[in-house]
């Protein structure tokens, strides 16, 4: 059997109205910035033969979908075509027009958009948690240590008025941001809030240009390796991680391709037992992050790891102060708040493990 698990490619986008506006109100809905393409590569046509097309973002927090191609696709008898795209709206574009059959999804406006348009775009199961306390750095400028950061972070009023960062609007760590800020008695309205990629948001904390910002890994260790700002914050011991990205389907495809889209999920949690178990940074998942990604190996030890439940469960609570934060903000589309329910699915992922 093929395994089309290394191609990358870069595909125009030729979306519906509905996406297109989607795409210019949603914003990007990832949580981990952009990435380039590379060479475009072909495969099976889309669900014929036990292939499935799936988009998905270079950086570390896609080892899920990794792992799911390189290790248990082929124990489950299908064939995965991992194709790489620039940014979560790229993926959700694409997914609503089935131009891919399922991809990620950063929790955010988009996808929330999306679903209210009546697209056929669910979340089914979820790729990637962490913690606030693991994306949340405060500039050097205002602390020289993570015990500095640390008092500057209890009580953050005093910086009210001051410039924070997120890489994107409408996408999850605006409302990692938003919660931070609460922590510390501040709100989104106390704040002036830039949008810079999370590699130009180390030297803005250097230099002071951002107050403090939210950053994935592993900029927040890069950061703190090079005294550009500071955790004020350990991961915690005692919580769950939160909920960051999701797998998405076209549920058109999956409901006309129900086995392939059930075998693909039963995949999915094989590597979602295994990197729970094992863990992130083991020699064999950092080679599957460098060969993916690109990224030195040794960072990507030295970061803060992401996290997966074994058992693929999201909790609603999480997810529904996500969607109400979004809707405060005026990125949604809709004035009602979407029952999570509705736009979460499920029945591919229980019945992968009931199998």
């Amino acid at each position: 059997m093929m395994h089309n698990t290394a191609i990358r490619a870069r595909r125009a986008l030729v979306a519906t109205g509905a996406v297109a506006a989607l795409v210019l109100a949603g914003c990007a809905a990832d949580p981990e910035g952009a990435s380039s393409g590379g060479d475009s590569g072909g495969g099976d046509a889309a669900g014929e033969g036990g292939t499935i097309r799936v988009a998905y973002l270079a950086t570390g927090s896609s080892l899920p979908l990794f792992v799911t191609a390189e290790k248990y696709a082929e124990e489950v008898g299908i064939n995965v075509e991992l194709v790489e795209v620039a940014s979560g709206n790229e993926s959700i574009t694409g997914v609503a027009t089935a131009q891919y059959d399922a991809g990620f999804a950063g929790i955010g406006s988009a996808a929330y958009n999306a679903v209210d348009e009546g697209l056929p775009v669910r979340y089914v199961a979820p790729m990637h948690a962490g913690y606030i306390e693991d994306y949340f750095i405060v500039s050097s400028q205002l602390a020289g240590s993570s015990d500095e950061a640390a008092a500057v972070a209890e009580d953050m009023s005093q910086l009210a008025g001051q410039t924070f960062a997120v890489n994107a609007p409408g996408v999850v760590t605006e409302a990692l941001l938003g919660f931070a800020l609460e922590r510390g008695g501040l709100s989104m309205d106390d704040i002036a809030l830039e949008y810079i990629p999370f590699p130009d948001q180390v030297p803005a904390l250097a230099n002071g240009g951002i107050a403090a910002g939210i950053l994935s890994e592993p900029f927040p260790t890069q950061a703190e390796g090079n005294g550009s700002g500071y955790r004020p914050w350990e991961t915690p011991t005692d919580e769950d991680p939160l909920p960051f990205t999701g797998i998405i389907y076209n549920t058109d495809w999956a409901d006309e391709n129900p086995q392939v889209a059930e075998d693909f999920m039963r995949a999915y949690a094989m590597a979602a037992e295994d990197l729970d178990a094992n863990g992130w940074d083991t020699p064999e998942m950092l080679e599957l992050v460098e060969q993916y990604t690109g990224a030195d190996p040794a960072i990507v030890a030295a970061s803060r790891q992401h996290h997966i439940p074994a058992d693929l469960s999201v909790d609603f609570d999480v997810l529904l102060r996500y969607q109400e934060f979004f809707m405060e903000q005026g990125s949604l589309n809709y004035d009602e708040i979407i029952p999570e329910e509705d736009i979460w699915d499920f029945s591919w992922r229980d019945a992968a493990l009931e199998n």
